[in-house]
């Protein structure tokens, strides 16, 4: 989130807490290939980078080439 999504770290902390309640707080009832749901998790993690995005698209910033400034992790 810091680097790729070049967020400051207040709000990579923010988005971390959200992705965390929202993802971990509804189990799976029948766990049979993980206690969480997947779907959740990427919409979480979509909604993350459409607000980290300076025109709102979702997939944008982690599409990014040639710029060997850029922290990548």
């Amino acid at each position: 989130m810091l680097g790729r999504l070049r967020m400051d770290i207040d709000t990579a902390i923010d988005a971390y807490n959200t992705l965390v309640q929202r993802v971990f707080s509804d189990p799976k009832q029948w766990p049979s290939d993980g206690r969480f749901k997947a779907t959740k998790l990427k919409e979480v993690i979509q909604s993350v980078v459409r607000n980290a995005s300076p025109t709102g698209d979702a997939e944008e910033p982690l599409l990014e080439v040639g710029n060997a400034s850029i922290c990548r992790t």
